[in-house]
């Protein structure tokens, strides 16, 4: 099986991955039953991280071409739909243009949407042709693993202004988004055997990529003030590490105060543990002002900072970032050299200059001020013939809200039940690894109108009478 890798092509890397498997199974390449190579294996021959190789897996067992077996590895789906066998068979549809292609709606309250129509097009379209169409010289024998120091530093002052993190350029690292993040710092800094604390509930795809390589996640209960330290030091209070979300954990919406943030520290500095703060969304927040980072208060080089511009800016930039302590850096820099590019420069250039132009912060403050208005509308909308069936954990800060279900309701079987009337929503007991499971449901509101919220909570509701 011969993969090939374009590191240059718009399309990303796991996206070709998984495309040129698919291929190979629809043309009888790779039979019923063949085995596929193992994650680490691929990443390794293709040079690629291996989270990469996971998330392209990962999309086609949930198509259904692969499948996975405890200690028979992964391979070709046993039985495959006779539609998609004999797909080649039949006669290719006329290739359509770009504009033909009309946009499926999306359905209510999908998750991961953001704003389109007050994304600033033209002002991103010209500062793109201003770098590609005649580029310096040094721009094209660019090699910094690190990523585009321009834009490392204007990370840095944004991060100063907005977050108080106080850091250095160099200490900057970019990534290809979150997975990226999260698998870099997982291999640079942990090793097979490892605990590491994660919130429970938490982040699903962070719990999966920080169990590669046999490190332990330690499940810690979230309570009102998020992680719960003293719980941590219960179950492993000599743990090398621990992951948290503390500006609005994920998915309760929860803040950690001051207090928990300090105790948090003392332990990791006992344990001389590391902290990855995840910071996903903490641009948006609608009630007074947001803590300091974590980060901002560590002074002992025990936190790494994780950032990303898929919620303030686009996902489609896959670009995201890491601070790292100095006393760190050497071995991120070893490990991004022997796993793996750094994530494409082409948009780095022009997000740098959009972030020194002040147009960043400018469109930070426009889809606050657009968003608080979607929150507010969505909790009127619920709160008008809701509150026989759930409650709602409406966070000061974020895109999405929790709904509680009352009456010892099961949040898989309403969610279903709601897709069924086309509303997607994710449910709560989900983003737990424990039996031990809450039930609610997550509720995204950024990508639809004011309009579009009141229609779908009428009908969220209607379903669920």
């Amino acid at each position: 099986m011969e993969i090939g890798i374009d590191r240059a092509d718009s399309e990303p890397i796991q996206s070709q991955i998984s495309r040129q498997i698919r291929e190979f199974v629809l043309s009888g390449r790779l039979r019923p039953q063949s085995k596929l190579p193992s994650t680490r294996g691929l990443a390794e021959d293709l040079k690629v991280a291996r989270a990469t190789v996971v998330e392209a897996y990962e999309q086609l067992l949930s198509e259904g071409y692969i499948e996975t077996r405890k200690g028979s590895g992964t391979r070709v789906a046993a039985e495959l739909p006779e539609s998609l066998l004999n797909a080649k068979a039949a006669t290719a549809p006329p290739l359509k243009t770009l504009r033909e292609h009309a946009r499926e709606p999306a359905k209510p309250f999908r998750s991961g949407l953001v704003d389109w129509e007050h994304f600033p097009h033209d002002e991103w379209g010209r500062l793109l042709g201003r770098y590609w169409r005649n580029p310096p010289i040094a721009m094209l024998e660019h090699n910094d693993l690190f990523g585009w120091l321009p834009l490392r530093s204007a990370i840095a002052r944004h991060l100063y202004e907005w977050r108080g993190i106080s850091c250095d350029p160099s200490q900057v690292v970019m990534t290809a988004g979150g997975m990226d993040a999260f698998d870099l710092i997982n291999r640079s800094i942990f090793k097979a055997g490892d605990r590491i604390w994660m919130e429970e509930p938490g982040y699903p795809t962070a719990r999966r990529v920080f169990s590669l390589g046999g490190v332990r996640p330690v499940a810690v209960p979230v309570d009102r003030e998020g992680l719960n330290v003293a719980k941590g030091r219960e179950r492993a209070g000599r743990a090398r590490g621990a992951f948290v979300t503390p500006a609005r954990q994920y998915p309760t919406g929860v803040t950690m105060p001051l207090s928990r943030r300090l105790e948090l520290l003392d332990w990791a500095d006992e344990a001389k543990a590391t902290i990855i703060e995840d910071d996903y969304d903490s641009e948006y927040r609608y009630v007074g002002q947001p803590l300091p980072a974590l980060m901002s208060l560590d002074r002992k080089d025990r936190v790494i900072y994780s950032g990303s511009f898929s919620k303030v800016f686009s996902p489609i930039l896959r670009l995201g970032f890491i601070v790292v302590p100095k006393s760190m850096l050497e071995k991120f820099r070893a490990e991004r050299m022997a796993h793996g590019a750094p994530p494409s420069l082409m948009a780095q250039p022009a997000l740098c200059e959009f972030m020194l132009s002040g147009a960043f912060a400018i469109h930070i403050r426009r889809m606050r001020r657009i968003y608080s208005g979607r929150r507010a509308t969505l909790i009127e909308a619920l709160s008008d013939a809701g509150e026989n069936r759930f409650t709602i954990d409406a966070s000061p800060a974020g895109l999405m809200l929790l709904l509680r279900l009352k009456h010892g309701e099961n949040d898989e079987a309403v969610a279903a039940k709601l897709a069924s009337a086309g509303i997607e929503t994710q449910s709560l007991s989900s983003h737990y690894a424990g039996k031990n499971r809450g039930q609610g449901l997550l509720l995204s509101f950024a990508g639809f109108t004011e309009r579009e919220l009141r229609a779908a909570a009428k009908k969220l509701i209607a379903t669920m009478l």
